[in-house]
C-alpha cells in the first residue's frame, strides 16, 4: 500500500495536441498515477497546464488512444468540479465538461 506522503503524479487525455493550452486556466480530467487504492481515480479539475517544468504536479499528457505526448508538463489545480457533469449521452463530453467549469461555484 502506498504511504499517503507519495507525492501526487497525474494524467489528462486530449483529442489533439494543439488542445494542451499551456499558462491558462482549462478544464481537464485528471487521472491519479500515485500507487494505492485510488490509483487511476478520476477527478474533474480546473487546472492551469505548464509546459517544460514549473509549477505544480507532474503531468503526463496523452492523445484519446493513450499516445503520450512528447515533452514534460506540470499543473497546478485551480479548483474541483462535481465528479458528476450533466450532460447528454452520446454527446460531447469536453462541451459538457467547460459548461460545468462555467458555471457559478457553490
Amino acid at each position: 500500500m502506498a504511504s499517503s506522503s507519495e507525492p501526487p503524479a497525474w494524467d489528462t487525455f486530449v483529442r489533439r495536441p494543439a488542445d494542451v493550452t499551456c499558462g491558462v486556466e482549462t478544464p481537464l480530467v485528471l487521472r491519479d498515477l500515485r500507487p494505492g487504492r485510488a490509483k487511476y481515480g478520476l477527478r474533474h479539475v480546473v487546472g492551469v497546464v505548464h509546459e517544460g517544468g514549473g509549477p505544480g504536479d507532474p503531468l503526463a499528457v496523452r492523445t484519446v488512444v493513450g499516445v503520450a505526448l512528447p515533452g514534460a508538463y506540470t499543473v497546478e489545480i485551480v479548483r474541483h468540479l462535481p465528479q458528476e457533469i450533466a450532460g447528454t449521452p452520446y454527446q460531447d463530453f469536453y462541451a459538457a465538461l467547460r459548461q460545468a467549469a462555467k458555471a457559478p461555484r457553490a
